[in-house]
């Protein structure tokens, strides 16, 4: 049988079981076919739209031995502790193993009301559940760890948020949804909840400290998930990825990018961007992302206090520091072509130059001073020399004031004793030719909401290859008009 419940090995007031809301006269929206492909799964689309409509009595599921559970956890909101949290709109169907022996997290979201809800009626809405299908595949294809999704399923529920909307659910995939919050609430239960917790991830995600001391155990943990924390901010960062909500709840311990909220791509670069209209004091800003995953990882050492030191603890959180400027430096000299990019998913490995720092802090400050949009600057520098240099300096309001920056450039290009060919080459094996801007995520959403949903299977597809040519988007490959950019979304998105 596939399908198993591993999470259930844990005391019992780590979870409630809990069946979901089935959706009534439900249909598919989308299916993401390739990762369908990866996990082996062989259900056919009925059982697939039963198990992402909650219809778990299907006759093609009945015998799958699924067990839907709502996970209980806490965690800091805006720096705040609150200790009511949990799964609160979605349950842990169970989890599949692939083929090639790695096993996923199913999460259905959207699934109704759990004992964690609190006065929430547990629903998802289709304008959400498009939102994080597209950007956890637009994350995927960019490289950066993230939970992917499988499929969305509506139909003609509403559900009420700012307005009435169609009722949705989406099926989510991981290796666990453990979040740095579950620590934070077994660390206030008791030792037996606390090494409970410890020991089922060590076992499950970090079997190389098996057979270890508690003591060593929490330090390899810590360490781990701080630099897993680290590397994932810093790819965040490269990219111009705004998440919007990095509660300590919606911190994975793999360092993967979980739970999307009022997340944005970037348009215009801006160092202070917010995405999150409810974010009044810039918390969780673009430039304060790194910042805030120390605050995180800080949190979780604090959870695992009962087994270390304040040095110990101190020592890890100084391997975030030392890891996130290491991985954000080789990340953007890679998006600048002077280092190659990884093979497959790895962590890039960049030799770095005297005066590498400066290019990159030199490039930035420039690009927010003038509003540079990000996507495409990175890309056209490819064109920098060529005939086709004057629309990369058709994105700069003054173009002379980078004429510094793109000597220095070039200098750095010519003493990596690249050619122009190569370099070009890498620039556009770095830099994706399409981004999921937040208005052309609405055009989706507005498509699906009429019942056309062409446009979200072309740009989920297309989002899994983004740094091919894309010429049939390529209206989507110039600068955004101004009432397109910079949209500020709120939690319910």
């Amino acid at each position: 049988m596939p399908f198993q419940s591993r999470f259930t090995q844990l005391p019992s007031d780590f979870y409630q079981f809990n069946a979901p809301e089935p959706m009534q006269d439900a249909h598919l929206v989308a299916v993401n076919e390739a990762l369908r492909t990866q996990l082996g799964l062989t259900l056919k689309d009925e059982a697939l739209l039963a198990l992402t409509s909650g219809q778990l009595t299907h006759p093609q599921l009945a015998e799958l031995g699924l067990r839907p559970l709502a996970q209980k956890y806490t965690g800091h909101q805006f720096g705040y502790y609150n200790p009511h949290l949990g799964d609160g709109r979605g349950v842990l169907l169970g989890e599949w193993q692939a083929p090639d022996g790695k096993v996923w997290d199913l999460h259905l979201k959207g699934a109704g009301r759990t004992r964690f809800s609190r006065n929430g009626d547990g629903r998802a809405v289709l304008r959400s559940s498009i939102r994080e299908f597209l950007a956890s595949e637009a994350l995927y294809g960019l490289g950066v760890p993230t939970t992917r999704a499988l499929a969305i399923a509506t139909s003609d529920e509403m559900v009420q948020r700012e307005i009435l909307e169609p009722r949705a659910t989406l099926l989510r995939l991981t290796p666990t949804h453990i979040r740095f919050g579950h620590f934070e609430w077994a660390a206030r239960q008791s030792a037996t909840a606390r090494d409970a917790l410890l020991g089922y991830v060590i076992d499950h995600y970090f079997p190389e400290a098996q057979g270890q001391s508690l003591k060593h155990q929490a330090w390899y943990f810590l360490h781990s998930v701080c630099q897993r924390t680290a590397r994932l901010i810093a790819h965040w960062q490269a990219v111009g990825f705004n998440h919007g909500v990095m509660n300590s709840d919606n911190m994975s311990i793999l360092g993967e990018t979980f739970d999307f909220g009022p997340y944005a791509f970037f348009d215009d670069f801006q160092i202070g961007f917010v995405c999150n209209h409810s974010d009044t004091d810039g918390r969780y800003a673009y430039s304060e992302q790194p910042l805030i995953g120390h605050f995180n990882c800080a949190l979780l050492a604090d959870a695992l206090g009962a087994y270390l030191s304040e040095d110990e603890q101190k020592k890890a959180l100084e391997s975030y520091v030392d890891e996130y400027n290491r991985v954000a430096l080789a990340q953007m000299l890679v998006k600048l072509g002077l280092a190659e990019p990884p093979k497959e998913r790895n962590q890039p490995e960049a030799e770095v130059q005297k005066g590498d720092r400066a290019l990159v802090a030199d490039v930035f400050i420039m690009m927010d001073q003038q509003r540079v949009d990000h996507s495409l600057f990175f890309r056209r520098l490819a064109w920098l020399g060529t005939e086709r240099e004057p629309e990369l300096m058709a994105l700069l309001a003054e173009p002379d004031a980078f004429a510094d920056w793109f000597e220095s450039l070039q200098q750095r290009i010519s003493e990596a004793g690249l050619s122009q060919t190569d370099w070009q080459a890498r620039i556009r094996a770095a830099n994706p030719s399409i981004v999921l801007r937040s208005y052309i995520a609405q055009e989706i959403i507005d498509a699906a909401e009429k019942g056309d949903y062409a446009p979200l299977t072309q740009w989920t597809q297309a989002l899994q290859r983004p740094f091919d040519d894309h010429p049939e988007l390529a209206e989507y490959q110039q600068p955004p008009k101004p009432a397109q950019k910079s949209m500020v979304l709120s939690c319910s998105s």
